[in-house]
This record gives structure tokens, sequence and C-alpha cells, in this order.
């Protein structure tokens, strides 16, 4: 900074204020001092301290991001965190934009105090606000008397919204629910199968409701089933299986990606073909698929718009410096898998989407890696089975 002082023959507290201030801040000096300050700050590859400029401020440039973490996710799939990647790409936008840095934290720790004291940390760290995904059931009250006290929080897709009055950005869940069961109705199915995890989160609940409520206005059947959380995905398949043969439905609406997923393989495993013998609808699933069988027709609601409102909401409420904001919910998309819709899906509220190459939103781009790696990854293995079949052997040439 002294070097720049002395090319720019001015202070260094000159120099100090204009590269560090605002427009308004700098107003006292003539355009061309700040204008030559500026041009030989950059020539020599000037870069300002992030930590000065934030304690300058009025205020910081750091917010806390709170993510679940591996360890305490629903899953480690990379699925999942495909999921959880477009999450961090809106919110990186949405910093950009708002020209403020996220300070990383996890949730994941096998003591629930460890988990405390890490959060707090960063709350208590010089940050302005924090976004929290899916927070833990230690973190509900602290972050809810924060709130109170001003500081700005926002909770993105809570296990249970009623455990939050305000703050809250979550997918309309009953939405979801109805239309899926409008996917199903359309397709002119009737003898309905639902399937739910068996813990307990408001969540699916609204999803089974939304279906529900369909079925009972155009007369399907339907059996809701629960299958269990905790166990390996192979348990929850040969637990499908049973049911699939026993209800032999001609509609299936699944309340989330994994279970989906393992209903895909059930239905792969019986003779129920999917879509000619039943339809198949996840929530959240467009992400979600076992190798070599076909992308679900899911659901979902856009994880990228979930992280830049989530910012957007948070320099909001700190600027009104008002805490509180009224819960947003976000509406759902029918993301449009390949084999797993027939033709007769309606497009419901002009809402189905194809996941096609020419979508240009992060979502619709991280559904089309998708699909290419799995691509891929068929291709791996039919290439190991011709490899094992004994008339491909490269030795038998030569025996």
């Amino acid at each position: 900074m002294a070097e720049i002082a002395a090319r720019a023959g001015v202070s260094r507290a000159t120099v100090s204020i204009i590269l560090s201030s605002g427009d308004q801040e700098i107003t006292r000096f003539k355009p061309e001092t700040v204008a030559r300050v500026r041009q030989i700050a950059e020539s020599m590859g000037y870069q300002a301290n992030l930590m000065a400029l934030s304690l300058r401020n009025p205020h910081p440039s750091f917010f806390g991001l709170i993510l679940r973490g591996v360890a305490a996710a629903e899953s480690i799939s990379w699925h999942h965190q495909a999921f959880e990647g477009q999450f961090q790409a809106g919110v990186i936008e949405g910093s950009r934009a708002a020209r403020i840095f996220p300070v990383l934290a996890t949730q994941d720790s096998p003591r629930e105090g460890e988990v405390l004291d890490r959060i707090r940390g960063v709350l208590d760290g010089g940050v302005f606000g924090a976004i929290l995904r899916t927070p833990l059931p230690p973190l509900v009250e602290p972050v809810r008397r924060r709130i109170q006290d001003g500081f700005p929080a926002v909770i993105v897709f809570p296990d249970d919204a009623a455990s939050f009055q305000s703050n809250t950005i979550d997918m309309d869940n009953l939405e979801a629910g109805r239309l899926a069961g409008e996917l199903l109705h359309g397709a002119g199915r009737t003898r309905w199968l639902i399937i739910r995890d068996d813990i307990s989160r408001q969540a699916l609940d609204l999803r089974v409701q939304g279906a529900i409520h369909v079925a009972t206005q155009e007369g399907a059947s339907v059996h809701v089933v629960q299958v269990p959380s905790q166990v390996r995905q192979l348990r929850v398949v040969e637990r499908l299986v049973l049911v699939l043969k026993d209800l032999n439905p001609d509609g299936i609406y699944v309340c989330s990606g994994a279970s989906a997923a393992a209903a895909l393989s059930a239905a792969d495993s019986t003779a129920i073909r999917i879509p000619d013998h039943a339809c198949l609808v996840g929530c959240d699933s467009s992400l979600w698929r076992p190798p070599g069988l076909a992308p679900i027709t899911s659901v979902d609601v856009s994880w990228f718009t979930a992280g830049e409102t989530a910012v957007q909401k948070m320099v909001e409420i700190r600027d009104r410096e008002q805490s509180v904001f009224a819960n947003i919910t976000l509406p759902p998309l029918v993301r449009r898998g390949s084999r797993t819709a027939p033709e007769q899906f309606a497009n419901v509220g002009g809402k189905l989407q194809t996941g096609s190459a020419q979508t240009k939103t992060a979502d619709d781009l991280a559904i089309v890696a998708v699909e290419k790696l799995d691509t891929l990854t068929k291709l791996f293995f039919d290439g190991l089975r011709v490899l094992s079949e004994p008339r491909c052997n490269p030795l038998s040439t030569y025996v």
C-alpha cells in the first residue's frame, strides 16, 4: 500500500480509503485521484484483505453456511451429494451477486456436544448471518433463540417445518403429492401404491396427503406402505418385491429418492413392467437411479433456487435490520424420466420438464451429467460381462 501511495502521490490513508470503501465514502476525493490510485493498484496486482474489509464495512462480508455433512446426511450416495452440489451452487451464485462469502461448517459428529460447539464457533466468529440446510434436532432450539435475538438465519428444507414459525425455505410438499397424483390419474391408473419411509417427517406426511386427496377425488384405490429407512437398500428392495406381488398396483408414488430407486429395482425383479404395467413417480428422485435402469419421473424442487433464495433472504433481513421473514414454499416441478413415464403422462400445469441437454438451469445440467455417467457405467459393466464370456476370453485363442 505504501508503494501505491508513493506512485500516486497521495498518502497511505487516502489509498486505504479508496481501495477499501464504497462509492459514497470516496466522493471526498477527486475522480482523477480515485482513478489513478485504482489503476496503479491494479497494475501492481494489489488484492485487498477480505477479513480487513469485512471489519471496516457496516455489515461483515462473511456468513455461515451450515450443511448436513456426509455422516449426517440421509445417504452418502453420490446421487444425494449431486442434490447437495446444486444447493451449494445456488448459494455460491447468490453470494457472488451479493458480494459476500460463506464460512462452511458441517453438522456431522459422533457426539452431540461437538456439533453445538462447532456451529457456535462459526456463528459467534464474526459472521453476520447463517444458512442452515436441514439442521439436526440439537440445533433447532439454539437457532430459534438466535433468530428471536435478531440474528439473520435462514433454514432450508427443515426436517420438521413446525419447529420454525418463520425463516424457512421448503418445497410445497402438499402440492408435490398432488402433482404426483395428477400424473397417475392422467395416465389412467386406478390402483395406487404409495411408498414412504418409516421416519416421522412432516414433508413426507404432506406428500402422502396430497396424493391421497387426488385419489379420493378421482376414485382411485390407495394402499400406503412404509419401508424401513435405516437398513440396506437391498433389504428395502426385497420388501417391496413382496408388496408389489401382493398388491399388483398400476400406479406407484414413492415419496423419497432412495425408496423410489428401490421401487424401480423391485419392479424390475417382478412381472410388473414399468411403464407398461405400472407408472412410477418419485419425489426428489431425478438423480436417483440404479445402474442400467431408467431415469425416474420425479416431482422435484430446484435445490439451486433454494440456495440462491436463501442468500437473498438472508441479505434482505440483514439490510432491513429484521431477523424474521415469512416461510417460503418453492413450487415443485415434474421431471420426466425416459422409460418410467408413459406418453399419457399429462403436462400438469405446464410444469413437466424433460431434463434434455437443451435446458439451461443448473438442476437440469446436473441431471444431464448423471444420465451421461449412467450410460458410461452401463457400458463399462456390459463390457465386463462380454469379456467374461468364454468365447471372448483373450486367452482362449491360445489354448
